[in-house]
C-alpha cells in the first residue's frame, strides 16, 4: 500500500530525513515514534505531498509514484490530519466533516444521501454528534482535533495519516479516537499511520512501529520488536535508571 525508499529531505540544507525506507501493506496499523525534532511530521508531510520543497527518493502509494497523482486523485487515496489546525473559516462541525466527502463529488455537486450517511456515522464514532451544529470557533482545541479526525475518516481513503491526533485530548477521548481508528483499520482494511508519543497506545493499538532518531530510521517492524527498552533508551537518550514495562509505561528506578 505504501512504499518509501531512500527518502531524504532537508530544510535550508539542514538534513531532516536521512535515507528512510519502509513498506506498509494494506490493513497495516503503524505508529511513528521518536523524540521531538526526529522528523516524524516531515515524514508524514512528504508522503502526503505537502512539503514546500522537493525531497529525493521514492514514495509509492498503491503501486503508483506519488508524483503521478493529481491533487484530486491523491485525496481519494490518502487522508491526512495535521498536528495542529488553525481555524480560519468558521464552519459548523457537520459542514467541516462533510468537506471530507469533496474528493468523491463532482464540482458543484450537492451532498448525496451517502455523503450524509458517512458524515453522520463518523460524527457518532468520534463522539461529535451533539456538537454537529456548533461552529469551530466555539470548540476547544481538543474538540477541533476530533473534528479533523472525523473529517479524514469521512474521506474514506485506503491510507490514513495522522500527526499526533491525540494532542489536546483527555484520556477518555484518546481511547475513543484510537478505538475508532482501529475499528476502521480492521473492518475496512484501511492502512493507518499515526504519530504517537505514548508508547502504551502504540503497544495496545499498532501492529507495526517506525522509530526515528535525528531523521534516521532507528528501527522498523512489529511493535513488540521495535519498542524494546534498549531501543527506547537509545532513541530518547534516556539514562540507565529508566525502565519500560510490558505495557509501554516508562519509569525511572
Amino acid at each position: 500500500m505504501l512504499s518509501v525508499t531512500n527518502l531524504n529531505f532537508s530544510y535550508e540544507q539542514e538534513p531532516v530525513l536521512k535515507n528512510i525506507s519502509f513498506h506498509l501493506g494494506k490493513g497495516d496499523f503503524c505508529a511513528v515514534i521518536g523524540p521531538n525534532g526526529s522528523g516524524k511530521s516531515t515524514l508524514l508531510k512528504a508522503v502526503s505531498n505537502l512539503l514546500d520543497s522537493p525531497f529525493t527518493g521514492s514514495v509509492v502509494i498503491d503501486g503508483k509514484p506519488l508524483a503521478t497523482f493529481s491533487a484530486r486523485t491523491l485525496a481519494l487515496q490518502l487522508g491526512f490530519v495535521a498536528q495542529r489546525t488553525d481555524v480560519v473559516f468558521d464552519f459548523s462541525v457537520f459542514d467541516t466533516v462533510m468537506m471530507g466527502r469533496h474528493p468523491h463529488q463532482s464540482r458543484w455537486q450537492v451532498s448525496t444521501p451517502l455523503d450524509v450517511a458517512v458524515v453522520t456515522e463518523m460524527l457518532h464514532k468520534n463522539g461529535l454528534w451533539p456538537l454537529k451544529d456548533r461552529q469551530l470557533t466555539q470548540l476547544s482545541g481538543g474538540e477541533v482535533q476530533r473534528v479533523m479526525v472525523a473529517r479524514a475518516m469521512a474521506q474514506q481513503t485506503p491510507l490514513l495519516l495522522l500527526d499526533e491526533p491525540l494532542a489536546n485530548l483527555d484520556v477518555a477521548y484518546k481511547f475513543e479516537v484510537m478505538k475508532s481508528l482501529r475499528e476502521l483499520n480492521r473492518e475496512q482494511k484501511v492502512t493507518v499511520v499515526v504519530v504517537l508519543h505514548d508508547f502504551s497506545f502504540a503497544k495496545q493499538f499498532a501492529d507495526k512501529t517506525l522509530l526515528l532518531k535525528q531523521g534516521e530510521l532507528l528501527a522498523f517492524g512489529s511493535t513488540e520488536d521495535v519498542l524494546t527498552e534498549p531501543n527506547v533508551r537509545n532513541a530518547f537518550d534516556l539514562p540507565p535508571c529508566y525502565r519500560m514495562d510490558e505495557r509501554g509505561n516508562v519509569y525511572c528506578e
